[in-house]
């Protein structure tokens, strides 16, 4: 297989236009017709709250509160609250549901103790990227997946086609059953203490997520960072979160939208898909190869994807892959674009998939599938050509963001 990211994002394209895989339904090419977007259980809330929405993913989702510079200030200094219940999330239940999972994702589900919470991959069969969900192994057979807004409905119906007879093993939807919420930044542990009690915080160590009582309903709380600061997720009834919402409000813990989220996540490194996973990308290309296991207690595993990754990791071995996902630090005031195209000694060399402004760093960012030996670029901003350099992800080296590469 060639992989040549150029098509993906062609050259007489407009910045900001992205060509999708034709292999996916959520990535047809077929005419655009007008949808009616689903509402969020909180979005009543959020309109009091003085929201700015937009439509995402199928979702009218809060996009900005206060404003996104402010957002991102109050992230990286106290802590923000941010609605994620756009994305997936679905239980599998059964004492053979990691064996199911481990039938889908590259990821080998069976590995991840109990509490566990951790990113994975799952893949299409030419190994390409279809989905960076996380993973909750929340006990002995039961477990939660959060996936991306764009592959939800394929991932549980992958996942659902994956049970087979005699493992009796459910697959649950829980997306309109339940609300999503993160509160991320140095002080979350201690303004949650006002939220949901003294105890709960500190109750979950980092990297672990468990079922709880909270409002004397269940809920999941997980200890988990998403945008380079200490956070934690929770996972509860629309009535629960309406009440966590309007007490982590009165604890001066800040709304936050998606548009902080998102800059503040790619200053963490954290890639996203299909955004940043554009097709043929695969695990290697995207530099998320640690999450693919080849083996398991069996040997050899096969999930989607499993013979054009070994050889891939084969190819890997011999020579370096002739594009990796690299980031850009542009020099000067001017911004790129998603779908700026980026060139290298007067050779167009690719595209931004993605790129934001940074105030933590003062200066533009931007993620691109580059050739591994360039160091310095040349990035299109609105015609004129804005130098940039190479550096390694994070653009961010600790949670505070004080130090860059």
């Amino acid at each position: 297989m060639t992989f040549d990211f150029l098509p993906v994002i062609q050259p007489g394209d407009q910045p900001g236009h992205v060509h999708q895989p034709a292999d996916d339904p959520e990535h047809s090419h077929a005419p655009a017709m007008p949808q009616r977007t689903n509402v969020l259980p909180l979005a009543p809330m959020h309109l009091k709250g003085g929201w700015h929405p937009a439509p995402v993913h199928s979702f009218t989702v809060p996009l900005w509160f206060r404003g996104t510079y402010d957002e991102q200030e109050a992230a990286r200094s106290r802590a923000v609250i941010l609605d994620r219940s756009h994305l997936g999330r679905f239980y599998v239940t059964g004492e053979r549901a990691a064996e199911v999972l481990a039938r889908v994702l590259a990821t080998d589900a069976r590995r991840l103790a109990p509490g566990t919470i951790t990113r994975a991959v799952a893949c299409r069969e030419d190994g390409s990227i279809l989905d960076l969900p996380t993973l909750c192994h929340l006990d002995e057979g039961r477990w939660l997946v959060i996936s991306g807004p764009r592959a939800q409905v394929r991932l549980r119906e992958d996942v659902a086609a994956a049970v087979q007879p005699g493992d009796d093993v459910e697959v649950r939807d829980r997306l309109t059953e339940s609300v999503l919420l993160s509160v991320q930044g140095p002080e979350s542990a201690r303004l949650l203490e006002g939220v949901v009690g003294p105890t709960i915080p500190g109750a979950v160590p980092v990297g672990e997520a468990h079922e709880m009582l909270l409002g004397g309903y269940r809920g999941l709380v997980a200890h988990h960072g998403e945008m380079g600061e200490d956070g934690y997720l929770f996972l509860v009834s629309p009535e629960v979160g309406e009440h966590i919402w309007e007490q982590a409000l009165a604890a001066q813990i800040e709304p936050a939208g998606l548009a902080a989220y998102d800059v503040m996540r790619l200053e963490a490194g954290l890639i996203e898909a299909p955004t940043e996973t554009p097709s043929p990308a695969t695990p290697f290309h995207a530099g998320l190869d640690d999450l693919v296991d080849f083996d398991g207690p069996e040997g050899p595993r096969a999930f989607p994807g499993a013979k054009a990754l070994r050889a891939l990791r084969e190819q890997v071995r011999r020579a370096p892959l002739p594009r990796l996902l690299r980031g850009l630090r542009l020099d000067g005031t001017r911004l790129a674009k998603r779908g700026s195209r980026i060139s290298a000694s007067g050779e167009d060399v690719g595209a931004c998939v993605n790129a934001a402004y940074s105030p933590v760093l003062g200066t533009g960012i931007a993620l691109a599938y580059l050739p591994p030996h360039l160091t310095r670029v040349e990035v299109d901003t609105d015609g004129l050509a804005q130098p940039a350099t190479i550096v390694p992800l994070p653009f961010l080296q600790d949670p505070r963001g004080t130090a860059t590469r």
